[in-house]
């Protein structure tokens, strides 16, 4: 397997350019990798020089290799201690999707994957306790980074919010959270439009799958940019009905139908739905950063 991850000048300070990292690992690492490179920039901002040499998957976990040149010693342990943490993570994180997972023997192949995964690709394996990182005890319920990932079965059970979209700031509250259409919350009824509290962490896959918030984890499912949604939000809303389950908020993937229901209802102003329609067609088809949002 092979992770592509694009710097776009989030670490200015690692010596990164533009062109896209080839890492060999699953994508289910990707916040672990994130965090990494989030703490070696913050490090290397007083100064010196990042050499990424390689990124990968042995013996089933996440091996990253670099030097530095220039650095105090505090700054070199610093980034030493970042490197560790990341692979004490992997041992706990599915290499594949990112949730909860364990070290799993494939026939002489180790890999750290959920129960789902223990039995795909690489075969059906065997889950087991080794001391893989015993030289550097790690305990992954403190971590809240690995302790706030969901298992497979906690995903599974999860309510749904379809058609998400993040809102930066709450009221009173600086984190973000996020409205959608709910199915399967006990607090809000099946296809009905809500939002839910704070967000404490969410999927570092892109598009994310799932989001903890401060009072339950959700399954999420698809996302449209946001003047379709917003699009989609009014059709629905002047339907004056719940969205069904399996069925696209608005009713169809016919945007200029709805566009016309819209204008038809004398519901909205003609210059609300003139902007509509306009930044609707200026919209990107698909967004590749979306889900990405700052928690505390």
């Amino acid at each position: 397997m092979r992770l592509i991850i694009r710097p776009n000048d989030r670490y200015p300070h690692l010596g990164l350019d533009r062109r896209p990292l080839a890492i060999a690992c699953g994508e289910g690492w990707l916040g672990i990798l994130h965090a990494f490179f989030t703490e070696a920039d913050k490090v290397m901002a007083a100064g010196g020089s990042f050499t990424l040499q390689q990124v990968g998957e042995k013996t089933g976990g996440l091996r990253v290799r670099f030097d530095t040149a220039g650095v105090a010693p505090d700054a070199r342990r610093a980034i030493d201690d970042a490197c560790r943490l990341a692979l004490a993570r992997s041992y706990h994180i599915c290499e594949v999707c990112g949730r909860r997972g364990r070290p799993t023997n494939f026939g002489g192949l180790w890999k750290v994957v959920c129960s789902e995964h223990a039995d795909g690709e690489f075969g059906e394996g065997l889950h087991f306790e080794g001391p893989l990182n015993a030289h550097d005890p790690y305990f992954p319920e403190a971590d809240p980074f690995v302790a706030g990932r969901p298992t497979v079965t906690e995903y599974d059970s999860a309510p749904l919010i379809e058609g998400w979209l993040i809102e930066e700031e709450s009221e009173g509250d600086p984190r973000p959270w996020l409205y959608g259409w709910f199915f399967g919350e006990p607090h809000t009824s099946d296809g009905e439009h809500g939002h839910t509290s704070p967000i404490v962490q969410m999927d570092d896959m892109v598009p994310p799958r799932w989001v903890r918030t401060d009072s339950r984890l959700y399954r999420l499912g698809i996302y449209y940019p946001p003047a379709e949604r917003e699009i989609r939000y009014w059709a629905q809303k002047l339907s004056r009905r719940p969205v069904p389950y399996g069925e696209p908020p608005g009713g169809s993937d016919d945007i200029e139908a709805m566009l016309a229901f819209l204008r038809s209802s004398g519901r909205l102003r003609s210059t609300t739905i003139d902007r509509l329609e306009q930044t609707y067609r200026e919209e990107p088809g698909h967004v590749q950063e979306v889900g990405k949002v700052r928690t505390t």
